[in-house]
């Protein structure tokens, strides 16, 4: 299962799955992620956000009840600004100058970053959203990113614009306002039901048709994810979990 969630999707095909929210701890509610297929629904993952941490911050982890950070099935992490609108995705792996009970855990490695940009129409129209992630070969295999401070990280590197080489940068699809509806529109053909400013497409910048990775609400709590190569399923549904997550300066 660990290999499973790390490996890229395929590229011809999206993997289908789906998100559930569960709001009965209000301020911190818990996300699974579930995989469908002939076989059934299968749980993958699950996240909630820490407590009393000064930003949002999220353990995602191989089991759906015990989300502990020193525990065994801790997979990654979700961390975010203070305002909510830069996030960094880690996989399993122990900070810088941390150290660890475990002397075989790496240093940790970045899997991607999201940032989301101001909503120049308000709160009725679409979020500028972008993600960087590491590139992958024809082997499959990751660019691996592993910064000792945060000015070597992906972020800091797209921002001061530097060497981009290994990464692959994605914007979310621009929808269109439809006027019958009076709202702004995009294609999930079908997988998507209800109308919401969490639901997004995100595409590589030189290839607009091809949909890596959507994302849009079916119920009052449930979500479809559908995600293909170069995204692997951690990668997808942590930038999933920025969706959901307050953006003060966004809204």
């Amino acid at each position: 299962m660990r290999s499973f969630l790390m490996r890229p999707g395929l590229q011809n095909k999206p993997v289908q799955c789906y998100i559930n929210r569960d709001v009965s701890s209000k301020m911190y509610p818990k996300y699974s992620l579930f995989l469908s297929d002939d076989e059934g629904d299968r749980f993958l993952l699950s996240a909630r956000k820490r407590k009393k941490s000064k930003t949002s911050n999220y353990l995602i982890s191989l089991s759906e009840e015990d989300q502990a950070r020193d525990s065994g099935n801790y997979f990654g992490k979700l961390r975010s600004n203070f305002v909510g609108t830069e996030f960094i995705i880690y996989d399993r792996g122990h900070k810088p100058g941390e150290n660890p009970d475990n002397a075989s855990t790496q240093l940790r490695s970045e899997l991607g970053c999201v940032f989301y940009q101001y909503n120049v129409l308000g709160t009725r129209g679409p979020r500028k959203m972008t993600a960087l992630v590491p590139k992958v070969n024809s082997e499959n295999r990751r660019a691996v990113f592993r910064p000792e401070t945060e000015d070597e990280g992906m972020l800091e590197r797209y921002k001061s614009k530097q060497d981009m080489r290994d990464l692959i940068l994605l914007k979310n699809k621009p929808p269109k306002w439809n006027e019958q509806l009076g709202a702004y529109c995009l294609n999930f053909n079908g997988r998507v039901t209800h109308a919401s400013v969490k639901n997004f497409q995100l595409v590589d910048e030189n290839d607009l048709d091809r949909v890596i990775l959507q994302f849009g609400k079916v119920g009052k709590d449930s979500f479809t994810m559908d995600f293909q190569w170069p995204l692997c399923a951690l990668q997808a549904f942590a930038i999933c979990l920025t969706s959901f997550d307050n953006k003060l300066a966004c809204e």
